[in-house]
């Protein structure tokens, strides 16, 4: 009763004193003399909860009032994990629209925190091979950095009830701070069906939207979908960490005209004087991909969360040590989170910067 008080001097301001009269007026009419005339009073007493009761559920929307509250059938992804990792398998998952892709800004020059994805591909009507530029976003800890509509690239991850993979274009349809209730194929982003070409075409196409949510998203969360999925598919509507994407689609580059340390370790013609940060990019570049084909160093090998340090690079401060050494350190300006710092050295015989022991 106490809560139920609370809410009704909220609405109606304090009773305190209307219930004392009320209470009065009870005890008066109940006297023996009066007998006759309690049943109105009582009416009145009795009347006043239910009057509050309807004001009460008039002031809170109806859509937080619901019967389905409480426990009910939990889904269950292992299924759908396993007919999407299927057609994934069968290169049946994704149907990428190059021409979509030639319509994109093109880059004379890539870098910063720009970089190419390793697959090349060629447009209708010329022998030129192309590669999407993906741009990793800084404060990535600190902002919302992606909004709905973006494509994103992600890493292969399978450890979330439904995967991702990193040769997949995902499009975000919900950030930080969302509500996304997805049941029985219907994504409602906060309340409301998410009006969009893309879903639109899930339809026509015979698409399926496979997942199961009823959640708020947290700080570092975004909801992916596959940007350009096969007819007839299933793909996986999934939530995934901030630290999982690897950037964002901003453009094309062409491996003839476009001046990119990436596109020359790509080409094997790493021969240009590159600076100590950009061969420490190159080498967790290389590490992202997976291919590993630049000479390792016992002390890189050792260094953990490569693929993080990658797209956390807007937090590293280069310092100059001397001539011949410089100090990489990532610095995330919070309380209680460490921070990383490496050395470079640069090697004469073999002419390049390594990572010192």
């Amino acid at each position: 009763m106490n809560d139920f008080k609370q809410k009704l001097d909220q609405m109606m301001g304090d009773t305190s004193e209307q219930e004392r009269r009320i209470r009065q007026r009870v005890h008066e009419e109940l006297q023996p003399a009066r007998k006759k005339q309690s049943w109105r009073v009582l009416f009145v007493t009795a009347s006043l909860p239910v009057v509050a009761l309807v004001l009460l559920l008039t002031f809170i929307p109806s859509n937080l009032l619901s019967s389905d509250e409480g426990r009910g059938v939990p889904y269950d992804p292992l299924d759908d994990l396993a007919k999407i990792s299927a057609l994934q398998k069968k290169q049946q998952l994704s149907t990428i629209d190059y021409e979509e892709l030639s319509q994109l800004p093109r880059f004379d020059q890539v870098d910063g925190l720009r970089y190419v994805d390793k697959d090349s591909f060629t447009i209708d009507g010329s022998t030129e091979k192309f590669h999407t530029v993906m741009e990793r976003k800084s404060n990535l800890f600190d902002d919302i950095v992606y909004k709905a509509g973006d494509v994103v690239r992600t890493m292969t991850n399978t450890t979330s009830h439904l995967p991702t993979y990193n040769d997949v274009y995902y499009e975000v349809f919900a950030v930080p701070g969302d509500r996304v209730v997805l049941k029985n194929g219907e994504l409602k982003i906060n309340g409301k069906p998410l009006p969009s070409d893309m879903l639109e075409r899930y339809k026509k196409q015979g698409i399926i939207i496979a997942g199961g949510y009823d959640q708020l998203l947290n700080a570092r969360e975004y909801l992916l979908l596959n940007h350009f999925p096969a007819s007839d598919s299933i793909q996986g509507a999934t939530i995934t960490p901030v630290h999982k994407i690897y950037g964002q689609l901003v453009g094309i580059a062409s491996e003839k005209q476009t001046k990119s340390i990436y596109l020359d370790y790509l080409s094997g013609q790493l021969t240009g004087d590159y600076t100590p940060e950009q061969l420490f990019d190159l080498y967790l570049y290389d590490d992202l991909l997976g291919m590993q084909t630049l000479p390792q160093t016992a002390a890189f090998t050792k260094i953990n969360r490569k693929s993080q340090l990658f797209l956390e690079a807007s937090y590293r401060k280069l310092t100059v040590l001397s001539d011949n050494r410089v100090e990489m350190r990532y610095q995330y300006g919070r309380e209680g989170i460490a921070e990383y710092v490496y050395v470079m050295e640069w090697h004469k015989s073999e002419r390049r910067w390594v990572v010192e022991e």
